[in-house]
């Protein structure tokens, strides 16, 4: 998906990086770079660059998650039945696809996730921790292509109701937005379903907001045909980030996610080890 606008960073200087990344943000709504350096200045940089860094979900804490920076969240794998609460994120298993802090009042602009340790990577295709991007306009038109009898009342719920949930872990103003919506920013390069989504991890969340609102059942089942063709591989882009990957995506035009990823394992002799894998992430509002 993003070869043919891969920016390799190699022999570039950091303002070069930053021109093209604007460059391929502006046209494409996504960049792609190779061979960044794992710098956290240069990368706190490249990234302020595209809007403003929000502070990560923990700034200030003295976990190792968020140490880095202030605006960076450190996602590793952890064994399991390791001691403090585990974020999902670094647990063993895939992630479906989903949006960036769906439920928000404040929800970025951009992600950006940097691979500074792709881990193992020696496990059969799908377990790996491929990541996985859809853009939220093929999934639609795939709805319409499938479920032609459905799809103009789907969307007009979709579209139509302004639907609230809570996090799962932050209290922060929920957003009142559709879960399908105009996209914040314009494209450079107008294309067809050109639509914004929030869709969270769990909809089971949704179910229960829907309970509350006058045909709900009927709007969750449009979310739950817009989940389940969102989770399509038909659908999906799969790409494997190498050491110095660095993927910003538009949170409002495109879900992400993540294939199975093994987080220890345990050799012959009994001992256990975990999987190094380690991405740097950001949000730009």
């Amino acid at each position: 998906m993003f070869d043919h606008f891969a920016i390799d960073c190699a022999g570039l200087s950091p303002t070069e990086i930053e021109k093209a990344t604007i460059a391929s943000v502006a046209e494409h709504r996504l960049a792609y770079l190779r061979n960044f350096p794992l710098d956290v200045d240069q990368y706190i940089g490249l990234l302020a660059q595209l809007g403003e860094l929000c502070p990560n979900y923990a700034a200030g804490s003295k976990k190792a998650a968020y140490a880095l920076h202030p605006a960076i969240n450190t996602v590793r794998c952890r064994a399991p039945q390791s001691a403090g609460a585990e974020r999902v994120q670094e647990k063993a298993g895939s992630l479906p696809i989903h949006s960036g802090r769906s439920f928000a009042r404040r929800r970025p602009l951009h992600l950006a996730m940097l691979m500074a340790d792709p881990g193992w990577q020696d496990f059969e295709p799908g377990h790996n921790g491929e990541s996985l991007i859809v853009r939220w306009g093929d999934v639609l038109a795939e709805m319409r292509d499938r479920h032609p009898e459905r799809w103009a009342e789907d969307l007009r719920l979709l579209t139509g109701y302004a639907m609230s949930f809570p996090a799962s872990h932050l209290d922060e103003d929920a957003s009142e937005l559709p879960l399908l919506y105009v996209p914040g920013t314009a494209r450079r390069t107008p294309v067809l379903d050109d639509y914004a989504a929030r869709l969270p991890q769990d909809i089971g969340r949704l179910r229960k907001a829907a309970e509350s609102v006058k045909g709900g059942e009927r709007w969750f089942e449009a979310v739950t045909r817009l989940k389940e063709t969102a989770n399509d591989p038909a659908v999906q882009h799969v790409y494997v980030m190498a050491a110095g990957d660095v993927v910003v995506i538009d949170n409002d035009r495109y879900g992400h996610g993540r294939q199975e990823v093994v987080a220890a394992r345990t050799d012959a002799g009994g001992a256990q080890s975990v999987n190094p894998r380690t991405i740097w992430s950001v949000n730009i509002q």
